[in-house]
């Protein structure tokens, strides 16, 4: 509303960028980018329309998405059957684990939790945001449906989610170019109220809720 700025800092670890999963990678060439399911199994699109090397972000939040949609994975993990890993590209042998989708859960419910608590923190519900505003490659090419059926998202709909690419390139040379950009940041980062998750008496419910 103009009038309060706030913002958190989540404590969401590697995961969604490749990391502590088994086959997931950064957002490079040969990197899965989208995935999807249907009955001849799956079918999964790679930066560069090479061959697949692993899962990156979007693709893992893709893939999460599809296991719950397909009820091969349960709300808390488990996978249909008892089976301990899904082959996502058989014939590379990439794989999505229980492993890798507790430590997606866990990346995922910090975000999560850092959402909710600055929607709290103004006393909004996801239905009030005028605009749910993303940056940066990986949140450029989430499915955002997707990103919401998981709850990494919250629930603001679709048409005022904004996704504005590599906001932070473009920013720094706004920087470089202009004293009067300088100005406005210096005067509108002085505005901001950090609100420090941890000091929540409720962080670690709210994290386990986000699970």
């Amino acid at each position: 509303d103009g009038r309060r700025i706030v913002a958190a800092s989540c404590p969401a670890g590697p995961a969604f960028e490749g990391g502590l999963v088994r086959y997931g990678m950064p957002g490079s060439e040969g990197a899965i980018e989208a995935v999807r399911h249907d009955a001849g199994g799956w079918i999964v699109r790679t930066i560069g329309d090479v061959e697949p090397e692993g899962i990156c972000g979007s693709g893992l939040v893709d893939v999460l998405a599809e296991l719950r949609r397909t009820g091969t994975m349960s709300r808390a993990g488990a996978f249909q059957g008892g089976t301990s890993e899904v082959a996502i590209v058989p014939d590379h042998g990439i794989t999505f684990s229980r492993g890798d989708a507790a430590q997606l859960a866990q990346a995922k419910a910090a975000n999560a939790v850092g959402m909710r608590v600055l929607l709290r923190t103004l006393g909004l519900a996801p239905g009030d945001l005028a605009a749910l505003n993303l940056a940066g490659g990986f949140a450029s090419h989430l499915d955002v449906p997707n990103a919401q059926r998981i709850g990494f998202l919250p629930p603001v709909p679709s048409a005022r989610v904004v996704q504005h690419g590599n906001a932070s390139v473009r920013g720094a040379a706004a920087l470089l170019l202009s004293r009067r950009v300088r100005e406005r940041l210096d005067a509108f980062v002085g505005r901001i109220e950090h609100v420090e998750l941890e000091a929540e008496t409720d962080f670690f419910d709210l994290f386990v809720d986000g699970l």
